[in-house]
């Protein structure tokens, strides 16, 4: 009768001490997520103001650097070529317009998103972080050699989700493998 008493208290403080740590787990994540919860809210903020600032911007100008005017990359490389860079330069040129000034819009005003394509010659994750080092490559050359604040420009992959061309020919994946440089001013308030 003894051991069994004392198996009985046994059981019950085992029982006791388990409801106690399932309710310290189950506590400690209730604490886990409201610390999570207000580690987002800064992150969320910027998120939405980003989304803001992008639904009062309008496309203004567009430039594709892909092989039609002559090679832009070589194969599997992210280094930009001299044609690239006389594209991007006359592109620039052109937006500054003939007396070297942005006319009424202020630079500043601008937001230049670089997006970089491939074609699907090779894994999906390959192919978005060759797209990732292609537009990175672009903004490093707008940033460096154009003077452009790096807090305009957004850089952006999409690997070879999105070809323009069919990617079972030859003219169809150098078409697909292009970065793409889209300037967007903010729209004037009316």
């Amino acid at each position: 009768m003894r051991t069994t008493c004392l198996s009985n208290a046994v059981r019950i403080g085992v029982r006791a001490f388990a409801g106690a740590g399932l309710l310290f787990t189950i506590s400690g994540c209730l604490a886990t997520r409201s610390w999570v919860g207000d580690q987002l809210k800064p992150i969320t903020g910027q998120q939405e103001q980003l989304q803001t600032q992008m639904n009062n911007l309008h496309l203004e100008r567009k430039l594709v650097l892909d092989s039609s005017q002559g090679p832009t990359f070589a194969t599997g490389s992210a280094a930009l070529s001299s044609n690239a860079k006389r594209e991007i330069d006359a592109f620039l040129g052109d937006m500054e317009g003939p007396t070297g000034s942005s006319g009424p819009a202020a630079a500043s005003d601008r937001v230049f998103v670089i997006a970089g394509y491939t074609d699907s010659v090779g894994h999906e994750a390959y192919n978005y972080e060759l797209g990732q080092k292609r537009a990175t490559s672009v903004a490093g050359y707008l940033v460096g050699n154009k003077g452009l604040d790096p807090t305009q420009v957004r850089v952006v992959s999409y690997g070879a989700s999105k070809p323009v061309a069919d990617n079972s020919t030859r003219d169809g994946r150098r078409s697909n493998r292009r970065v793409e440089i889209l300037v967007y001013q903010e729209k004037i308030a009316s």
